[in-house]
């Protein structure tokens, strides 16, 4: 649980940071993913409605063809001017800062002052070549705004040092004047309006918020500080501050503001009474004027457009608004679902909960903003959630990858490598229990290992074995086997375990006769080294058995238990009996898929069960041993009829012409049943020994 605190620590912290600070790189794509709300807002018809006392009067494509190129004669803007005399305020995002012709000049002063409703535009400019002009200046400080209270020695806003004004001649008969200002963020999209600039000791308002103070008579009021503006009322209401000095424009539909061709109102084809008790916002939207601002929903909206956003967005309170620390905290939040569902072992369980998330917070977050214009940060919270789960699940696979590590150090002495494959996936599986399947069990041990070991010295036969089991037990791992145990000499493998295996019978007669085939190239070897041939019975049987860990919870052995085990123990040692090598059972033969060549040897009871099984002998598939399974079966016949003397005669032809002793053993059979003939025959053989 350690790791996995630090790794939540971590990545909320990290990203927190990022949410605070919003470095460049990252605020690029995070601004970009939240402009996406503004589409969606859209969509679903949300859109709140621009204020019906906003008119904008476009210097556009209309009005520059009819009127000629812009800037117009000052004559002409004179008509505009007169023709807005009804309005409430006319806010001219419009600078006259060079003079014309002096006639030409009067008459538009004369227009601004006898109107008393015009509110001027200025900039603000970092450097200036413009000589300065004094009377403009002190004209400028009449518009100062001298509302606000200051709450530190130091105020954090933008200080300005030079201003492009209009001529004098125009300020003083204007109603105030505000900057024209505007500020794209780190992608150079404009999102937001600047509330106020310093200038030589002075704040200033831009036009929007001079357009307000007139058109309602009331004004605003800051608290300053070294953060900027702490606090902006108007209309006794709150107005949202953006990182101490901006407003957040809360952008309409284009199509819905009021926009009237500035030609129309000059030839009186708009009435001067339908601009009565309005704010009127004079500017260019002709692209080729290159007042212009991309913008969340336009990339290429007229600077005008701004101003008059930003004057309804205040006098109809459609702010967006939104918190640093909701922010800081829904990051927190994020990041600690990967951590609470680390807790969870199960994998679907967990991706279950992340799809949770994946679908619930995109969903409030557009939905707020849709709703209810509050912004809770989208991209933050869910790059903390992202890397949250990305750093959760790598510490599941580092830990799984120690505890693979751990299982092999402490299985791989005892335990096979399929098994412990199975083990280092799902190490859930272990655990007492099991389950039933179908399965095939190889028992192979050595003939008359017992006069064996008496000949050779410990170390001799230690040896032997190590070089016997080595290769026979590659022989069933390469065919799909598993190797369950050594008993001594003799080994157990189970086939279809712990994992499904195709033809898994199959395979372990294919292993059978592999593991004769080897045997026999190694008893030369044998014979040099240790002056000894080995020999090797094999019982092969396929049916259901209970297989998992068995034992208790300190030592436990992944195994199969059974009759089908039994069984086939019990076919191993069948082969004594019948001078043979494989031997392989009823269930076996049926299950197989390929053709083995395989001869009847007999109808079985061995010791422990009390129903007969019908056994074979699994053999090298060679036209001899071919011959020798179609005669046997000839003899067999014969002696499972009763037949004795004629299968006598069958069996011992066999054993001469085959060398075959299984036939020798039928002979000796016969004999005995000659000599004593069963009362109720029926082909039955009980054997006595294991």
């Amino acid at each position: 649980m350690g790791f996995r605190v630090i790794v939540f620590l971590l990545t909320g912290t990290a990203v927190s940071l990022l949410c605070f600070f919003r470095p460049a790189l990252f605020e690029r794509v995070a601004l970009r993913v939240e402009d996406t709300k503004f589409a969606v807002r859209e969509f679903l018809g949300q859109v709140p409605e621009v204020s019906e006392n906003v008119v904008v009067v476009a210097i556009d494509e209309k009005s520059v063809n009819e009127l000629g190129r812009w800037p117009w004669s000052r004559r002409v803007m004179a008509e505009l001017v007169d023709r807005l005399r009804e309005a409430r305020v006319v806010a001219l995002d419009i600078v006259f800062s060079e003079p014309e012709a002096e006639e030409a000049d009067q008459r538009l002063a004369r227009s601004i002052s006898r109107n008393g409703n015009v509110i001027l535009g200025f900039f603000f400019r970092p450097t200036s070549t413009q000589k300065e002009n004094p009377l403009a200046l002190s004209l400028l400080e009449e518009s100062e705004f001298l509302r606000y209270k200051l709450l530190s020695r130091r105020v954090g806003l933008l200080d300005i040092p030079h201003a492009e004004l209009s001529l004098s001649i125009f300020m003083e008969g204007a109603l105030a004047t505000g900057f024209l200002n505007a500020e794209p963020d780190v992608d150079a999209i404009y999102r937001h309006y600047t509330l106020a600039h310093l200038f030589r000791g002075g704040i200033y308002l831009p036009l929007a918020l001079q357009s307000l103070r007139f058109f309602f008579g009331e004004d605003f009021h800051m608290d300053l500080s070294e953060r900027g503006i702490e606090r902006l009322l108007f209309r006794d209401r709150e107005i949202p501050v953006y990182r101490g000095r901006f407003h957040r424009i809360n952008f309409y539909d284009p199509s819905k503001l009021r926009v009237v061709s500035a030609v129309d109102v000059i030839r009186g084809s708009v009435p001067p009474v339908s601009f009565r008790g309005k704010a009127v916002f004079v500017g260019a939207t002709e692209i080729g004027i290159y007042d212009v601002r991309p913008t969340p929903v336009h990339p290429a909206m007229p600077g005008v457009f701004l101003h008059a956003f930003t004057f309804s967005n205040i006098e109809r309170s459609h702010f967006i608004r939104s918190s640093r620390a909701v922010d800081l905290l829904t990051v927190l939040l994020l990041a600690g679902v990967p951590f609470a569902a680390s807790f969870r072992r199960s994998f679907p369980q967990r991706l279950t909960l992340y799809a949770l998330c994946l679908l619930t917070y995109p969903t409030l977050s557009y939905a707020l903003f849709s709703l209810l214009s509050w912004d809770l940060n989208f991209f933050y919270p869910f790059s903390a959630f992202f890397l949250s789960v990305i750093a959760q699940e790598g510490l599941k696979v580092l830990v799984a990858e120690r505890n693979v590590r751990e299982l092999r150090r402490a299985f791989s002495s005892y335990v096979s490598p399929q098994l412990l494959e199975i083990i280092s996936r799902h190490p859930e599986r272990l655990k007492l229990g099991g389950e039933k399947r179908t399965v095939t069990v190889l028992f192979s041990d050595i003939r008359g290992f017992t006069s064996i070991s008496e000949k050779l010295n410990p170390e001799d036969l230690v040896n032997l074995l190590n070089k016997f089991l080595t290769p026979m037990t590659e022989v069933i791992l390469r065919n799909g086997g598993m190797l369950d145990k050594y008993i001594g000499d003799a080994l157990m493998a189970l086939f279809n375990v712990p994992v499904d295996v195709e033809n898994h019978a199959d395979r372990a007669c294919a292993s059978a006769l592999e593991m004769v085939a080897i045997l026999n190239r190694l008893n030369p070897e044998f014979r040099r080294e240790f002056g000894i041939t080995l020999d090797v019975g094999i019982g092969i049987n396929t049916g259901e058995a209970v297989v998992g860990n068995m034992g208790s919870r300190q030592r436990f052995d992944y195994t199969a238990i059974g009759d089908t085990v039994n069984l086939a123990s019990r076919l191993e040692g069948l082969n004594k009996v019948y001078r043979t090598r494989i031997i392989v059972s009823e269930n076996t033969k049926r299950s197989l898929r390929e053709a083995f060549l395989l001869r009847t040897l007999d109808m079985v009871i061995v010791k422990g069960r009390s129903e007969p099984v019908r056994i074979y002998e699994l053999l090298e598939d060679t036209s001899r041993n071919r011959a020798l399974a179609e005669e046997f079966e000839k003899a067999l016949s014969e002696y499972m009829a009763g037949r004795f003397e004629s299968a006598l005669i069958l069996f011992e032809t066999l054993s001469l012409r085959y060398g075959d002793e299984t036939s020798g053993v039928f002979v000796k059979r016969c004999r005995e049943m000659m000599e004593n003939p069963p009362s109720d025959w029926k082909g039955i053989y009980t054997a006595r020994e294991k």
